[in-house]
């Protein structure tokens, strides 16, 4: 019998889960809301429990979480990526749509993000295609 060992680390999406939600409750504590940053810790603690559990399970998205992922994996997860950046991006020109039309030209935080995402794209073309 062949056993597969896990590689990477399950601990990656856990870490990252309670940084980036500790950051945001502490944000929301000090914008004047605790209950909801207390709130966020559970939600956060409870998130970061689940994908530590996920990631020690065999299988592509355990893999994926672990930062272990072979080839085929990390194809799924680029194409997950894209598909959400799509999602997005899609998100916030609409947001910016309707934020230009109630505020009088004005696309606010979403024209931003259509900004930072337009930027980023024409960014990462020039270099991926130096790259090929």
């Amino acid at each position: 019998m062949t056993t597969t060992r896990a590689v990477g680390h399950r601990t990656a999406a856990a870490a990252i889960l309670a940084v980036g939600g500790g950051a945001l409750a502490v944000a929301t504590w000090i914008g004047g809301d605790p209950a909801i940053a207390i709130g966020l810790v559970v939600f956060y603690a409870i998130a970061g429990g689940v994908a530590y559990v996920w990631a020690g399970r065999d299988g592509d998205v355990g893999a994926i979480l672990r930062a272990g992922a072979d080839e085929r994996q990390n194809r799924l997860d680029r194409d997950a990526t894209a598909l959400a950046g799509l999602a997005m991006a899609l998100a916030a020109i609409v947001g910016a749509i309707i934020s230009t039309a109630r505020n009088g030209g004005d696309p606010g935080g979403y024209g931003v993000i259509c900004v930072v995402g337009g930027v980023s794209y024409a960014l990462a073309l020039v270099v991926l295609k130096r790259r090929s």
